[in-house]
């Protein structure tokens, strides 16, 4: 904005100047030399004019190059403060919710919770079933399942605090298949299997799913039980047409046949599919070691080796 001022300051002297000048060559006598000097006046001033524009408009542009510049920078500036904020909102909302979802883990104590389900005292009378249940209804975790699974068959041979009603009460009550398993288990540990025979009718639908993968479950929820009664209703599944249904059928079988069972398998030993016959042969190796009359009532041992694993102490 000076130099303007400076440039015009400088153009209007020269203009005065140069009309003092034309006036005085007025008075002069020499005419040619007055139209020369005018004329080298008037070409100073239209290039005085011409400068003055130059740098007039030069100003305009460094002041547009200016504001173009600064409006991009606040611009750029902006748009940077704007993803900072969107960030740190972001980061705030997802801290947020993982305090809100985040829950401090207290490790169980899987003696206390056995300890609990056998007890009983003047302030909580309650049944071990109903203790169970009621464990089971706030937190079905698998630790919980784990350790209910546990004391159930801790208490195979203690009829004072569960009984044959409260295995019977258990089993019906209860939807998760691991608790109703080892309840009609030891239930069959003490001589009745009328629990362990119905596990085995409730598989039947599954047993005759369409699904390979349905079919394939059955077999290995049978195979758990590790009673004989369960291999009649597995025996079927060893001609069926899915490879991989018919190689469960044969390791369920392993797991609950005696050698009674020996001639279902006899066949499939000489599959013309390798992996089919090593396993048949390998059941049969198996089965011709129990008698008749193995497997007609689970084992303590056969129960434990299905429990799920007990979290540490």
């Amino acid at each position: 904005m000076n130099n303007l001022g400076s440039f015009k300051t400088i153009a209007a002297a020269a203009a005065t100047g140069a009309v003092l000048t034309w006036a005085g060559l007025n008075l002069t006598s020499n005419e040619s030399l007055q139209r020369e000097q005018i004329a080298i006046l008037e070409s100073r001033i239209e290039g005085l004019e011409s400068l003055l524009a130059q740098k007039d408009d030069a100003l305009n542009k460094a002041r547009s190059r200016s504001w173009t510049s600064g409006a991009q920078t606040q611009a750029v500036t902006r748009q940077a403060a704007a993803k900072a904020q969107a960030a740190n909102n972001a980061a705030l909302e997802t801290a947020l919710m993982q305090a809100e979802g985040a829950t401090v883990e207290t490790p169980i104590d899987s003696q206390k919770v056995l300890r609990d389900l056998s007890s009983k005292s003047e302030g909580d009378s309650r049944s071990f079933s109903a203790k169970v249940n009621d464990l089971l209804a706030i937190n079905p975790s698998p630790e919980n399942v784990a350790i209910v699974s546990q004391g159930v068959v801790d208490k195979a041979g203690n009829p004072e605090v569960l009984s044959d009603q409260e295995l019977e009460v258990l089993y019906q009550s209860q939807t998760n298949s691991e608790v109703k398993r080892v309840a009609a288990q030891v239930l069959s540990m003490r001589g009745d299997n009328r629990l362990i025979e119905k596990q085995i009718s409730g598989a039947q639908d599954a047993l005759r799913s369409e699904s390979p993968t349905e079919r394939q479950q059955a077999l290995i929820e049978l195979g758990k039980t590790h009673y004989a009664g369960a291999a009649n209703a597995i025996a079927p599944l060893l001609q069926d047409s899915n490879i991989d249904v018919k190689m469960n059928a044969l390791l369920a079988l392993k797991s609950t046949g005696n050698q009674s069972h020996v001639p279902l398998i006899e066949s499939l030993a000489h599959s013309q599919d390798p992996n089919v016959s090593w396993l048949a042969n390998d059941v049969i190796n198996t089965l011709q070691n129990l008698s008749e009359k193995a497997r007609t009532k689970v084992t303590s041992s056969d129960a434990m080796s299905e429990l799920p694993p007990v979290p540490d102490q």
